[in-house]
């Protein structure tokens, strides 16, 4: 049980959050209303976690607070406040908090918070230990490889080269955790906005006054899920979706967003192959890999500049290579984005595609843009290499095999939702742990005929399937769940009900699954977030396999 430390100074607040913790299995070690108080408490209970109001009473006021305790022990603070002006946050800021949850808050609110700020913590503990004794390890090695090939500067290189790597590896393998699992509470929440949207869409007039409404926030929901895709693919979570597309026409695309996003001050200039240039690897990706590169050289320019976007065809004839990039022989199409900026020295050059790393200012850059552009690139088959020198701009070319265009995908255009029917009727046994996603889905089986019987976890669904006298059709089931997983849960009905069809669903992606016991081969999935035509889809082909 997680021990969590209050700073408040309101009595009324304090004791209703103490309450609202107790409920949601936290032990609260302590209540303070100074920030004197909390320090001291801090010292002798050592908390897990410290909720701290910024406004409180005392000489010192909560951002302070949070500061002294986080230099004397290391534990996550949670910000809480009704106040969230920008001198206030950017103060909170510099402390280094874990998160911030703006009064007034649901539980749900405040028990996500908590659990990611906890998970974060434990990863950055994780992450800094595995590279402490993996760099200790690595400088082991090193002494006894340097004394063998003290003669060979090559070889000396090359093995500098992997260390950076496995370095990197292991930072990315941490972030692909958090990322994962931030992904994932976004899919549930994009599933309930998803959901009910569509649902709203498809009981109202089109040319009503809220249709056009309703319809922006569904495709704000699909703009969000393709960037918690991204999320899961930086984590290398999910494969990519991988098209072959022509790689002028898209630069010419993103253009338009870009212009508006890089502000007047900066000039965007094109020198694009006369040739169509097609690649493959994922469209939407390769969008993102051109507006970070962008922003970063927009970054570059304080005063304003000019970025130039070009593209060729880059031949190779024999192995080329670089601190960053190992070209064997081939055709390539080569994008460049060149700036105009200040440049990088050559300490910055050494780590630019590091994950975490970052020259910006506190709370300005996050230092995960460049890593993810090097992800993406390196994920599609391609390399990345980058040219810079103080005062003297910065040029990226970007790598990337050459594609045959009879190779090229048709984008088809997505239909507009309509309310969804089902082709059957039965009985479905519903385990969902996330109530606001069970009460949607059980909403959308029951609207179009089935039967619903809906379990908050895998426990309550053993014993609904114990007490229920009739026929259950189908088990449609979450993974990741409080008390049994998916797996588990399907495995004790299918005691119980033999043959019964079992639908997983999840904000994972389908192949990270396996970790929990689901294998491919044997189950249907749905991808959280999900439309309820995709829903009634799924269970009901799930249904016809049965008969």
């Amino acid at each position: 049980m997680n021990r969590i430390l209050i700073v408040e100074d309101e009595a009324i607040v304090s004791l209703d959050i103490q309450n609202r913790l107790q409920r949601l299995g936290y032990e609260v070690v302590g209540i303070a209303d100074t920030g004197l108080e909390a320090l001291e408490l801090a010292r002798d209970e050592q908390p897990d976690i410290v909720l701290m109001d910024i406004h409180i009473y005392g000489d010192i006021d909560g951002i302070e607070t949070s500061r002294l305790i986080r230099k004397e022990i290391d534990v996550p603070v949670v910000f809480l406040t009704a106040n969230s002006d920008k001198n206030t946050i950017q103060r909170a800021q510099e402390t280094g908090p874990f998160a911030y949850v703006i009064k007034p808050f649901k539980d749900t609110e405040l028990n996500s918070t908590i659990e990611i700020a906890l998970h974060r913590h434990k990863l950055e503990k994780e992450l800094e230990t595995r590279v402490q004794e993996r760099t200790a390890e690595l400088a082991r090695v090193n002494d006894q490889l340097r004394r063998e090939v003290a003669e060979s500067q090559r070889i000396a290189r090359v093995n500098a080269e992997l260390e950076q790597q496995l370095r990197q590896s292991q930072r990315m393998e941490g972030l692909g955790q958090l990322a994962g699992g931030i992904a994932h509470d976004f899919n549930n929440m994009l599933t309930i906005i998803k959901g009910y949207s569509e649902l709203v869409l498809g009981s109202i007039d089109q040319s009503g006054p809220l249709y056009d409404d309703v319809n922006m926030v569904r495709e704000a929901a699909e703009r969000a899920t393709a960037l918690t895709s991204k999320l899961l693919t930086f984590g290398r979570r999910q494969p990519l979706d991988i098209t072959t597309f022509e790689i002028n026409t898209t630069i010419r695309s993103a253009l338009d967003m870009l212009r508006p996003l890089l502000g007047e001050t900066v000039r965007v200039e094109t020198e694009l192959h006369p040739d169509p240039l097609f690649i493959h690897t994922d469209a939407s990706l390769f969008d993102q890999v051109i507006i970070n590169l962008s922003v970063n050289a927009r970054d570059a320019m304080p005063a304003g500049g000019q970025i130039n976007i070009s593209t060729a065809i880059h031949s190779v004839q024999t192995e080329q290579i670089n601190r960053f990039i190992n070209l064997p022989p081939g055709a390539y199409a080569l994008m460049s984005i060149r700036d105009t900026g200040i440049g990088m020295s050559e300490e910055i050059l050494n780590r630019i595609f590091e994950p975490f790393y970052t020259t910006k200012n506190t709370g300005k850059g996050t230092g995960l843009g460049l890593a993810m552009v090097y992800s993406i690139v390196r994920q599609s088959g391609g390399q990345i290499d980058v040219h810079s020198a103080p005062d003297k701009g910065t040029n990226f070319d970007v790598y990337l095999p050459l594609a045959d265009d009879q190779e090229a995908t048709v984008a088809q255009e997505e239909p507009v939702p309509s309310t969804a029917q089902a082709v059957s009727q039965g009985t479905v046994l519903l385990a969902e742990d996330e109530q606001v996603v069970r009460d949607l889905t059980a909403r959308i089986l029951t609207d179009v005929g089935f039967d619903v019987l809906s379990a908050d976890g895998g426990h309550q669904a053993v014993a609904l399937a114990q007490q229920h006298e009739g026929p259950i059709d189908l088990l449609l089931t979450d993974v990741v769940m409080a008390d049994i997983n998916g797996c588990e849960l399907a495995r004790q009905i299918s005691q119980r009900i033999p043959s019964i069809p079992v639908v997983f669903m999840s904000g994972h992606s389908r192949a990270s699954l396996a970790q929990y016991g689901v294998q491919q081969e044997e189950f249907a999935f749905l991808q959280k977030p999900f439309s309820p035509q995709n829903l009634i889809d799924i269970v009901n082909e799930a249904l016809s396999k049965r008969l």
